[in-house]
């Protein structure tokens, strides 16, 4: 999601709070009972207990603000962690058909993954990008996979094939998912995903 905000503005206002606190920290306690050395190793425990609270905030505190502030999840984007129930509309070497399958998405502030666990194989992303409409302000999920089919009794091994996907919200809310995908092995269709447990990121 940190790709959907302005890094460079960010990276200033990070920059300055740290100095900001730093000198706030020396002018507060530097005086003639307090050596210059002293006054230094106090503000760098000050900026080290900025940089902590900081990565708190990016890998766990942006849920509170997303959860206390609905509307983070439109003006940012949603929060997608969780189990989703998945359907596959699968069309390929001149067969067709719908397959279930569950994912689970998790998602920070600085990345956002999702694995799939189908009947006859699994997914790991290999790249996963939000996005937002720029129209529309409509959460976008650009997904590229990687599948390695399991080999069962009675079944010929394959190899692991890539793929990619443009997963849309739903218009309804942010607990459905759906898009078309293709494959390196020629395969099209279409995922339609329900949310049916909301997780923490990890």
């Amino acid at each position: 999601m940190i790709g959907l905000l302005p890094i460079g503005r960010i990276i200033t206002i990070i920059a300055v709070a740290y100095a900001v606190a730093t000198g706030i920290i020396l002018w507060t306690i530097y005086d003639s009972q307090t050596g210059f050395s002293t006054a230094i190793s106090i503000a760098s425990g000050g900026s080290a207990a900025l940089h902590i609270t900081l990565l708190g905030l990016f890998n766990f505190g942006w849920q509170f603000l997303w959860k206390k502030f609905p509307i983070l999840n439109k003006w940012i984007f949603p929060n997608l962690n969780g189990t989703w129930s998945m359907v596959i509309h699968w069309e390929g070497e001149g067969k067709h058909g719908t397959s279930s399958a569950k994912a689970i998405i998790k998602q920070d502030f600085l990345k956002i993954g999702m694995d799939v666990d189908a009947e006859y194989s699994e997914s790991i992303t290999l790249l996963a990008k939000p996005k937002r409409d720029p129209e529309t302000g409509r959460g976008v999920l650009y997904y590229v996979f990687l599948t390695t089919p399991k080999h069962k009794s009675g079944t010929d091994p394959q190899s692991p094939y890539k793929g990619a996907a443009i997963l849309k919200l739903s218009l309804e809310g942010g607990d459905q998912l759906q898009g078309n995908y293709f494959t390196s092995k020629k395969t099209i269709g279409h995922y339609e995903l329900t949310r049916t447990c909301t997780l923490p990121s990890s």
